[in-house]
């Protein structure tokens, strides 16, 4: 496939945006739930573990898989048990996100998307249902430490790669005999260092969590101006710097939830999708496995299994009871239910 650079340039100009200091939400209350299951642990000690990302098996749902990175060593896939099934020494992958098959990218088999430090690069590869990565490729960005990552398939597929330095670059990806190729198309640029990004495909909005400062929210299409809007501010209450990963639950009706991690409260602020109000912020207490501290990144699905009926919330855990980190999965009923939905 030729990717049609259709005057990416162009793109660049007068897409930056006026920043609205619109805030929705103000004040919150912490809830309590427990995990139900977690991983083996990664295997690299301290600051380890970082992110997520959930494939649902179209045709098993309880055979789905998890792809995780170990930011010291590279790529890891578990089973839905937390059972780690194969790993892969791509170097310092950060962040991870797919772009599941669609008739836009043309891609038959999931295709994995990670920030890679190693090299300043995105590393892709494709997921079998084996949990087996093959046909790796890495291609260089003109960024310092790329960090956090996620995709979009609108009228063409999307990549988005943000930066320690608060850069977000938006990247249109193309496939030609399971090559990839990217072409830069828009650039943003936030204060200061940027991780979580998430979009939601229906609304075209770009989520932002800017660490230090708050979430954002943004037009998704690169030649839409930007309009950022400030969804979420840190405070030094109950959402406490620094605001990490971000997820996307998509309910059938069309409402749902934007997840944040605020790392600084050890808690999870579930946003309105819809609205942008503050439905509630959460708390992973322990239980059968321990709590959960200090996360990074997160994830989220619907698929249903006898475990999780209703879907799952996974979530990188900072401490894991001072052994090497690991990911707790959280079944969605249990939040349901503390948030009395």
């Amino acid at each position: 496939m030729k990717i049609d650079f259709f005057s990416a340039l162009t793109l660049f100009s007068g897409l930056l945006g006026i920043a609205q200091e619109r805030t929705y939400v103000r004040s919150c209350d912490f809830l309590e739930i427990e995990a139900s299951i977690e991983t083996e642990p990664v295997r690299s000690d301290d600051d380890a573990a970082d992110d997520i990302c959930i494939w649902e098996n179209p045709t098993d749902a309880t055979k789905s898989i998890v792809v995780a990175t170990d930011k010291k060593y590279g790529l890891i896939t578990y089973d839905l048990d937390g059972k780690k099934l194969h790993e892969y020494p791509i170097g310092r992958a950060n962040n991870v996100a797919l772009f599941l098959p669609n008739n836009v990218l043309k891609n038959k088999r999931p295709l994995i998307c990670a920030s890679n430090r190693t090299a300043e690069t995105i590393s892709f590869a494709f997921l079998n249902p084996n949990g087996t990565l093959t046909d790796f490729q890495d291609l260089s960005v003109p960024l310092r430490e790329v960090y956090g990552i996620a995709t979009y398939v609108a009228e063409q597929p999307y990549i988005f790669i943000s930066t320690k330095k608060g850069k977000v670059w938006q990247y249109q990806v193309g496939l030609k005999n399971n090559s990839v190729q990217i072409a830069l198309v828009r650039k943003l640029n936030f204060g200061k260092t940027v991780e979580g990004l998430v979009v939601d495909p229906d609304n075209q909005k770009l989520y932002v969590a800017e660490e230090e400062r708050g979430l954002w929210q943004l037009n998704a299409l690169p030649w839409k101006t930007p309009e950022k809007v400030m969804v979420l501010h840190v405070n030094k209450t109950c959402l406490k710097p620094d605001f990490e990963g971000l997820a996307l639950r998509e309910e059938p009706d069309g409402s749902g939830y934007i997840i944040l991690s605020v790392q600084g409260s050890n808690a999870y602020a579930f946003i309105d999708r819809q609205s942008l109000a503050l439905k509630a912020v959460i708390q992973i207490k322990d239980g059968v496995v321990d709590g959960v501290q200090e996360t990074d990144g997160l994830d989220v699905t619907s698929l249903q299994t006898p475990m999780f009926p209703n879907g799952i919330l996974i979530v990188q855990d900072g401490y894991n009871n001072n052994k090497a980190q690991n990911f707790k999965y959280i079944d969605w009923n249990r939040i349901k239910s503390a948030m009395s939905l």
